[in-house]
């Protein structure tokens, strides 16, 4: 009897488990890449796109609420894919960073600048 009360008990537990750690997984996978998103941001971007004053004809744009609008600065749709072509050719005076970034690197960007606003 006491062992069906502690099974009963302890039951719930083992069955949740899987459950909790897949959320676990993907809730730190998640933050993960922002995090490393936001390091390639600070390292690649932000130099050009958070700075005033630089001396080019055309100040690079802001990149907060990128995603809140329906188009790039550029013109292009604002999707995932136009903007992993966008990081990975460059455009107008943006360098292409095909040879500087991972695939990974540039999913993890992309991640990190839907969360900039």
């Amino acid at each position: 009897m006491i062992r069906q009360a502690r099974r009963a008990r302890v039951w719930p537990l083992v069955v949740a488990a899987p459950a909790f750690l897949v959320c676990w997984q993907i809730c730190c996978s998640q933050n993960h890449a922002e995090r490393r998103g936001q390091e390639l941001f600070e390292l690649n971007c932000a130099p050009c796109h958070e700075a005033s004053g630089l001396d080019l004809k055309k100040q690079p744009p802001k990149l907060e609420g990128l995603f809140q609008s329906k188009r790039l600065p550029s013109g292009a749709p604002a999707t995932d894919e136009q903007l992993r072509k966008t990081i990975i050719q460059g455009v107008g005076t943006m360098p292409a960073f095909d040879q500087r970034l991972s695939d990974e690197d540039v999913h993890d960007l992309v991640q990190y600048l839907h969360h900039l606003k």
